[in-house]
């Protein structure tokens, strides 16, 4: 929703390659929150095992959805030639929702 209501506003600003920049982007942040979320979901399934496989865990998860990030915002700079400041733009805003989303959700328990 967040995305699509600035991709609009980025389009009446700057055009429509500039909101499919921003759409890209809210994309990218979404695929981070969607691997965030299945891991957690997978995670609380299984047992507790010792803290050091569950920080090899951790780990692995943060790494794969940095990559995951990285490659997705390189294609959209590199193989698609995006414009860099509304892709980003998109990406953090995409970001913001979810740290804000967090925030308000936790303060409703």
């Amino acid at each position: 929703m967040v995305a699509a209501a600035s991709a609009s506003a980025a389009y009446l600003l700057m055009g429509k390659a500039a909101a499919a920049a921003v759409l890209l982007g809210g994309f990218v942040a979404l695929s981070n929150t969607t691997l965030l979320a299945w891991r957690m979901r997978t995670s609380s399934r299984e047992a507790v095992q010792e803290p050091r496989l569950e920080l090899a865990r951790l780990v692995r998860s943060s790494l794969e959805r940095f990559f995951v990030v990285v490659l997705l915002l390189a294609a959209g700079l590199g193989w698609l030639k995006m414009m860099p400041l509304p892709l980003l733009a998109g990406f953090a805003l995409g970001q913001l929702t979810l740290v804000v989303s967090t925030i308000i959700s936790g303060i409703e328990k």
